[in-house]
């Protein structure tokens, strides 16, 4: 748990323990007892002590990623050929560079003095050695010799340098995690044994974080002799592993006959997840073009074939295709892409069987045609996702978007009937295919309307808990702190305010206050998170729990949504930018026709709302506000300003209801008592709405019956980005929650 502490000293000395006292490799002469060692240590580990191991490895990552930047600047500039504009940028640069690094360590002034002093001794054999220490194709030798050359002309030209840049030097230096253990770990991965399940943690960690390691040793991590075994989860396993090296360096899977015989055998005889982790390997092979097309081919003409026992594999292997061998799919996509709408999604019904209930089941559990459906929302996406932008057909985009809309306004449900846990599937895949279109790129994130936008944050408050938080904490929040997708998407986190799992919320609050909230689209401009408290009334305006014929109830419903997002965002530094920014909705009306009118006065009840929640909060810290001198504006694609004959026109008496006004002043402890009355009337007021009833019905059968939060043995299957995962377990820092293997 100290790790979570987030103090740079405390971090400095447990690292230090670790990698000394601990494991202890510099005692050690062989790269195989040092394996041996490191295995003895992690397998001897606690769930929550190994994601504090990882957390100090990506520690150490990020911090070798701020100083190779650092040392290569440096070289730059100490080649004195850069003119004055671009030595003036370049100086600036190391400044930052040289805060962000100090500020990892415990003496930051003195850091960062020394790290400036270093960026002027000009000295590139300096600088590049120290590079060298970071370079994950050195063995630990290589490493070690290069800390001491660099250390000691380091001495040389500036003593008084080398205590204060200690900590640093010992941080980077890949000695725990190198390239010269990778080949025993695959030994102990492939060789089976009491370390297997360490091994198999640690050989995707490194695939995932420092792939380089394995580009020398890919020979023998793609042995075909490790995927002829008669166990089927040990070849999955070794897939898994080939997949994560393949996805961090494409193109990369050693091309030979026998490898490619034995991939194929996998698509064509071989389990769901040796069909679409083996279609995948051969699509990263280079020259594997005609394999592609042909076992496409094999694919499509048995997709109809509803007594083939290998359907669901089939379905999955084709996925894949779709997506990374687009070429070999394009002759069959109309025909495919109609067929799998009308015939495989628009099917009828699995029965329900009197006795199922609506608890959370693992994808394999769901039946043949149920994983069916859940592939073919899949293929129908990464056809999309493979395709040029110019390849794009107006057709087929509506014929993908309409069916994904459909799932997920629908709850995972294309027509009435059929089973609740495969419609909890389809919901959860229809809503990250949405998510990954948007994150595709503008031509998709424009065809996505605000409806679309608002659907998918009701997804947050599912009632199956595996649903919605799947969705927040794999999917959402992953691609909103990797900037993947628009800002428009953030308000959602905000709607966990009534979620039951408190490690959920404080995942939410985590994410906000350790990456959001950083994140600005200019410097000394609004975070993302500031910005989006107008869309945060947008969505909460357009809520299907809003009930205009009941306003108290409804005020103290909606309440606890803004007093989350107060309680994430505001500050004594932002609370006035935050009143303004809610009164300025008032200067607008909701974009669009129908109920624009409606909507508009509930935003202006909102407005009041939340100014009168940011005061509250105000007064209990004792923060001034003040007049925001900077210039506001609201989101143009869900408000237009009103003319200024409406605003003259706009009622003078308040929209918040009096009544709610004095419920909240007389409650003594206002933060605690007036939170307490708004849940108990939200409770109450869940009961009767179906849509946000979700998160306390599921938690109490949950919690009932002794169930942990499973996403364990959750198969993603998502091809994004290879640092999604890393993301998802910064994300969860505050649950320490493990994430399996085979998510991908």
């Amino acid at each position: 748990m100290l790790r979570y502490i987030n103090d740079p000293d405390i971090d400095s000395k447990v690292e230090s323990i670790l990698t000394g006292a601990i494991l202890n490799f510099a005692k050690i002469k062989d790269d195989r007892s040092r394996c041996q060692r490191l295995l003895v240590v992690f397998d001897s580990l606690t769930a929550m002590a190994r994601s504090g191991f990882f957390s100090y490895m990506r520690r150490q990552q990020d911090i070798i990623r701020l100083t190779d930047m650092f040392l290569a600047l440096c070289e730059k500039q100490s080649g004195g050929s850069t003119a004055d504009n671009a030595g003036e940028a370049i100086d600036q640069q190391l400044r930052m560079l040289a805060v962000k690094i100090a500020a990892c360590f415990p003496d930051k002034a003195k850091v960062e003095s020394a790290l400036s002093q270093l960026s002027n001794l000009h000295d590139a054999e300096v600088y590049k050695s120290l590079r060298e220490t970071m370079d994950p194709k050195n063995d630990i030798k290589a490493v070690r010799k290069h800390q001491k050359s660099s250390l000691k002309r380091l001495s040389t030209l500036a003593p008084s340098l080398l205590d204060t840049t200690a900590p640093l030097w010992k941080c980077v230096g890949l000695t725990t995690i190198n390239r010269a253990l990778v080949p025993f770990l695959i030994e102990h991965v492939s060789g089976g044994g009491r370390f297997v399940a360490a091994a198999e943690v640690l050989v995707s960690y490194i695939t995932s974080v420092f792939p380089e390691m394995l580009r020398s040793s890919s020979a023998e991590l793609f042995d075909v002799a490790a995927l002829q075994v008669a166990d089927t989860t040990t070849t999955e396993e070794r897939l898994v592993l080939m997949v994560k090296f393949a996805k961090a360096i494409p193109k990369s899977v050693p091309r030979s006959t026998e490898l490619e015989n034995k991939l194929a055998a996998f698509v064509r005889t071989g389990s769901l997840k040796q069909a679409k982790y083996a279609a995948y390997l051969i699509t990263q092979m280079d020259g594997a073009q005609s394999l592609c097309a042909a076992l496409t081919g094999d694919v499509v003409d048995n997709l109809d074939n509803r007594h083939l026992e290998r359907r669901a594999p089939s379905f999955a292997a084709l996925s894949r295709f779709t997506q990374y061998a687009p070429n070999a799919f394009s002759t069959y996509s109309d025909r495919v892409s109609q067929f799998l709408v009308q015939s495989v999604l628009l099917a009828g019904p699995v029965d329900d069987s009197a006795d199922e209930s609506d608890d959370w089941v693992s994808r394999e559990a769901l039946g043949e045609a149920g994983v069916t459906k859940v592939y073919a929302t899949k293929i129908l996406t990464n056809w999309l996702l493979g395709l040029e932008r110019q390849a794009l057909t107006r057709d087929g985009v509506q014929l993908v978007l309409g069916t994904l809309r459909q799932l997920v306004r629908n709850g995972g449900a294309m027509q009435e009937g059929g089973s609740v846990r495969e419609r909890q599937h389809l919901l959860l895949t229809a809503a990250g295919c949405l998510l990954k279109l948007a994150a595709a790129g503008p031509h998709f994130e424009k065809v996505l309307n605000t409806a679309d936008v608002l659907s998918l944050g009701l997804v947050v408050q599912n009632p199956c808990y595996e649903v919605r938080s799947t969705f927040l904490l794999k999917k959402l929040l992953p691609a909103l702190v990797a900037q993947r997708i628009h800002v428009r998407f953030i308000p959602a986190v905000f709607l966990v305010a009534y979620e039951p799992e408190p490690a959920v919320c404080e995942n939410v609050r985590h994410a906000v206050e350790q990456r959001l909230a950083l994140m600005r689209p200019t410097p000394g401009s609004p975070s993302v998170v500031e910005d989006s408290i107008c869309r945060l009334l947008y969505v909460l305006a357009n809520h299907p729990d809003w009930d205009d014929a009941q306003p108290l109830a409804t005020l103290e419903l909606f309440a606890p949504y803004l007093e989350f997002y107060i309680s994430c965002v505001c500050l004594a530094q932002n609370v006035s930018l935050l009143f303004c920014y809610a009164g300025e909705i008032k200067a607008y009306r909701s974009r669009g026709g129908g109920d624009a009118a409606v909507v508009s006065h509930r935003l202006y009840i909102l407005s009041e709302l939340a100014q009168y929640l940011l005061r509250e909060k105000s007064l209990a810290a004792n923060w001034p506000v003040n007049v925001y001198p900077g210039r506001l504006s609201s989101p143009a694609d869900i408000f237009e300003p009103l003319a200024e004959a409406e605003k003259a026109a706009m009622p003078r008496t308040p929209f918040l209801d009096p009544e709610f006004v004095m419920r909240r002043a007389k409650a003594p402890a206002a933060s605690k008592r007036s939170r307490a009355k708004s849940n108990a009337a939200g409770a109450a007021k869940r009961r009767q709405k179906p849509a946000a009833a979700a998160a306390a019905a599921a938690a109490s059968r949950r919690k009932a019956k002794g169930k942990a939060p499973a996403n364990d043995d959750m198969d993603e299957d998502d091809e994004d980005e290879v640092d999604e995962d890393e993301v998802a377990e910064d994300v969860e820092m505050s649950s320490v929650a493990e994430t399996s293997d085979d998510e991908e």
